[in-house]
């Protein structure tokens, strides 16, 4: 199993729930860059996806992360897989459907037939990098540096 990288999408077919743990570590290096709370986001929506096509049956399933935006934009994570339907309340933990409502600013499932599709998009954040933000955090410009200061 190998990720398929185009620009900014990752994509990665999983045939089984282990390939979910690398899926996780591909996800967490395509997002390099972002806050903190978007990669966790991020890698809570996509284990909730992957969990729901794991539990309903449908492996292999297609998964697709889409990064539009630099600084910031949003990030679409797609699951496709023959019949899979959105999580309910009740189905394991309940939990697949609370993420989604918690962590994506859109959610849906579209497609019929064949190929059905989950997907959700979240806000991208890139992460200051940390001498920005300990100088904006003590109100120094790093453009006002004292004199001989790197």
């Amino acid at each position: 199993m190998t990720d398929f990288w185009i620009d900014h999408a990752l994509q990665r077919v999983l045939n089984h729930p282990t390939d979910i743990r690398t899926l996780r570590e591909s996800a967490a290096t395509f997002l390099d860059g972002c806050t903190v709370e978007t990669v966790t986001d991020a890698l809570l929506v996509i284990d909730a996806l992957a969990s729901t096509a794991y539990e309903q049956g449908c492996l292999p399933a297609t998964i697709r992360l889409v990064r539009e935006g630099t600084e910031a934009g949003w990030l679409r994570i797609s699951l496709s897989a023959p019949g899979v339907e959105l999580p309910s309340p009740d189905s394991g933990f309940g939990t697949g459907l609370h993420v989604l409502t918690t962590c994506a600013a859109m959610w849906g499932r579209s497609g019929d037939g064949d190929r059905t599709a989950l997907w959700a998009h979240l806000p991208v954040v890139a992460a200051v990098p940390a001498a920005l933000h300990v100088a904006f955090t003590h109100g120094v410009a790093p453009d006002h540096r004292p004199a001989g200061h790197p």
